[in-house]
């Protein structure tokens, strides 16, 4: 695509926007970010006589020892067993057992954890979703929330005021035409375990057509 026809794709206005390569890059722009240290990778690991094989990762993170281990359809930190029935999905999305598999991340901050997921076997747009897990730690009953997927990641987690906050994505379209012209961040929060809207909104342009990911923010 020429400069010119890039200019043309541009909002009004867009010489004071910012400018961002990617979801992870805006992320990690954000303030009062919950998970401030990079991700550990699980690796995959089998039990001789085992067939199914889990992912597992242990180590140092956020000031103490941690191990997480995806067996199953589980999420296993620490010792303690997250189950289908101790996650509360965001409206919309769904729980399921193969959310979380080979090339899962996971992150910790002081009382949480998350984990993160794109299926391998995602392909076409459904590479633009990322399963989401947040973990609450040191309760007395297992407790977790799965995220918007949409263009998702543990690195968009804020805390402020005592709670968790996050964004739901959506397309923006202009006129009738097919393709996303961009998206909206929809500003949410985690209030005594439920999700709940707020009044944040910020609206991003896609400065290439067909390019989902190089956005400038309005």
């Amino acid at each position: 695509m020429n400069h010119f026809a890039v200019l043309l794709f541009l909002p009004t206005g867009a010489l004071a926007a910012e400018l961002f390569d990617g979801y992870e890059t805006y992320y990690s722009s954000l303030p009062n970010r919950l998970f401030q240290s990079s991700g550990v990778e699980l690796e995959p690991f089998s039990l001789e006589g085992e067939q199914d094989i889990r992912y597992v990762w242990q180590g140092m993170a956020a000031g103490g020892r941690h191990k997480v281990e995806l067996k199953e359809g589980k999420v296993i930190l620490d010792g303690r067993t997250w189950l289908a029935k101790s996650i509360k999905a965001f409206p919309g999305e769904v729980v399921n057992a193969g959310d979380l598999g080979r090339g899962a991340v996971a992150y910790f901050a002081a009382g949480w954890a998350c984990v993160e997921n794109t299926p391998a076997s995602a392909s076409g747009t459904a590479v633009r979703h990322k399963s989401v897990y947040l973990l609450r730690l040191g309760r007395s009953k297992p407790q977790g929330w799965k995220l918007p997927s949409l263009f998702a990641s543990c690195q968009g987690l804020r805390f402020l005021n005592g709670q968790v906050r996050f964004d739901r994505l959506e397309y923006r379209y202009q006129g009738d035409k097919d393709e996303p012209a961009g998206v909206v961040f929809n500003e949410y929060a985690i209030k005594s375990g439920r999700f709940v809207p707020l009044a944040g909104k910020h609206f991003a342009s896609f400065v290439e057509e067909g390019n989902v990911y190089r956005f400038l923010l309005d």
